[in-house]
């Protein structure tokens, strides 16, 4: 390297990771998604709606900072916010058995992470995991079949855990590209709807969710 800078020539040196950045992202979803009514002891799995097929697209922004120590070790931190366009109806069911009178749409129509990252860096690319803190707000609504009137509903945002695993490309000294696949399940929370006339509770139920996700994105690197 001393002989290459006294002959002037350009010096090659590794990408390093650390600093803050900011990037946009976008995406595909993938859900199974179960709302029970849970009236009795052991009726979640006897009586509610099965979603799945809940899919669609999502798009927004994340941020955070990483660290490069010696060895290639990379640490970090990381946020992320996402409009989400996620749906699907279906029937409701009463042991097994279809109920003709009655359907559901479920909507999920924001999802966000905060998260701890770890990588590896290979110069230009870093292969990384993540886990964290994963967030959705949804909207579910019943519905009389086979007018489609809704007679009930309920909008909710739940928290659970997140755990990824992707790459990222240093297309230069500023811009970095990624591409990754997250997982997140966010258990079992109490879904309580409201009729849509008068406003009164119905029946308890609750929501059972995991989403699984690829997403692309490109950020600026400060």
């Amino acid at each position: 390297m001393a002989s290459a800078a006294d002959a002037g020539l350009p010096v090659s040196t590794a990408y390093n990771w650390s600093g803050g950045y900011i990037g946009a992202q976008a995406g595909y979803g993938w859900d199974d998604a179960r709302v029970g009514q849970t009236f009795t002891p052991d009726s979640f799995g006897g009586y509610g709606w099965g979603y799945g097929s809940l899919s669609g697209g999502f798009g927004g922004l994340y941020a955070g900072y990483m660290k490069q120590f010696d060895g290639g070790l990379v640490l970090g931190v990381e946020g992320d916010y996402n409009f989400a366009s996620l749906k699907d109806t279906t029937g409701y069911q009463a042991l097994g058995v279809d109920d003709p009178g009655f359907g559901g749409v479920l909507e999920l129509n924001s999802i966000g992470s905060a998260r701890l990252r770890a990588g590896y860096a290979m110069d230009r690319w870093l292969p990384f995991v993540t886990a964290g803190v994963a967030m959705a707000h949804y909207k579910h609504s019943t519905v009389f079949l086979p007018s489609g009137d809704v007679y009930a509903d309920v909008e909710d945002t739940i928290a659970g855990y997140a755990l990824g695993a992707g790459a990222e490309y240093a297309v230069s000294d500023n811009w970095v590209v990624r591409g990754e696949y997250r997982f997140a399940d966010f258990g079992r929370h109490i879904s309580i709807r409201h009729s849509t006339f008068d406003g009164a509770a119905v029946n308890p139920d609750a929501i059972e969710l995991k989403t699984h996700d690829i997403r692309l994105g490109i950020a600026y690197k400060f």
